[in-house]
């Protein structure tokens, strides 16, 4: 294969503890979609952010670290990115947590491609179980303007992950995450990416409803509208039915947008062409 110029950039495979995606079988299937890969596997130290100090030193690592295996990644993988070394790259998923931004910053320095930044915890309390227990209106704000913060206070990485991360678990907060209902939150979020040159993905998990992209839409166009120009595109795949999925229409989004697709090889941004 020549390499490869449109990337899947947010694959977990194996070496994250919720995959046991092959990652040679991931090479293989989106090789046959036109694709290369980008595996972004987990780096999560989840301890609480002793509230909202971002002066607050590191704490020690909590039994929630949601990491992946640093046994086989990325040394194994070195060895499929350089027998497939137009279309692989080795990247991580990063939680932004203040409490860890040193261990953080440190390992995005590491000599991987691509740096991928995401909000999974807010003020330590863990999205996923939270979500349904919040009041939602509330928790989103909170969720963008935390959001906001870690990307004002964290400089290390390459793209902002997932923005509507929060809208997956929850049936309430799904119904109300929108532009329209937290116009300010996110033009703080979005202005904060703009000013530090950051992409945005286009997470396209969610993408088989189409309420959901109508949901998006507005996000991407509002990014583009402040000075926003570059996004990455990626399936947040943990199986292999779900690489690539909707990457037509990821790049539909994009276009309308006004945005430009991004990949990044030795963390130096490369725009996608044919």
């Amino acid at each position: 294969m020549g390499r490869a110029m449109y990337f899947d950039a947010h694959v977990h495979s194996a070496a994250s503890p919720d995959s046991e995606l092959n990652p040679l079988d991931a090479v293989r299937a989106l090789e046959k979609k036109g694709l290369g890969v980008v595996f972004t596997e987990h780096v999560d130290f989840a301890t609480p952010t002793k509230g909202r100090d971002i002066t607050a030193t590191d704490a020690p690592r909590a039994d929630s670290d949601f990491i992946c295996d640093f046994e086989i990644y990325p040394s194994q993988y070195k060895i499929i990115r350089e027998q497939y070394a137009d279309s692989v790259l080795l990247g991580v998923e990063i939680g932004l947590n203040v409490a860890y931004f040193s261990l953080n910053s440190q390992m995005a320095g590491e000599g991987y491609d691509f740096v991928l930044g995401a909000i999974h915890y807010v003020d330590g309390l863990d999205v996923y179980h939270s979500s349904n227990s919040m009041e939602p209106y509330d928790f989103c704000r909170r969720y963008l303007t935390y959001g906001r913060e870690m990307v004002e206070y964290c400089g290390f990485f390459d793209a902002f992950a997932h923005i509507d991360y929060i809208a997956r678990y929850s049936k309430g907060i799904e119904r109300v995450f929108s532009y329209k209902n937290f116009a300010r939150e996110f033009d703080g979020l979005l202005r904060a990416l703009v000013e530090r040159d950051l992409a945005l993905e286009i997470n396209t998990s969610r993408f088989g409803n189409n309420k959901h992209v109508e949901q998006l839409l507005p996000i991407y166009k509002r990014f583009g509208e402040l000075g926003g120009r570059y996004v990455t595109i990626g399936s947040d795949a943990h199986n292999e039915h779900s690489l690539g999925r909707y990457y037509a229409e990821a790049l539909g989004i994009a276009n309308i947008s006004g945005l430009v697709p991004v990949y990044y090889r030795q963390r130096e941004r490369l725009v996608c062409k044919k």
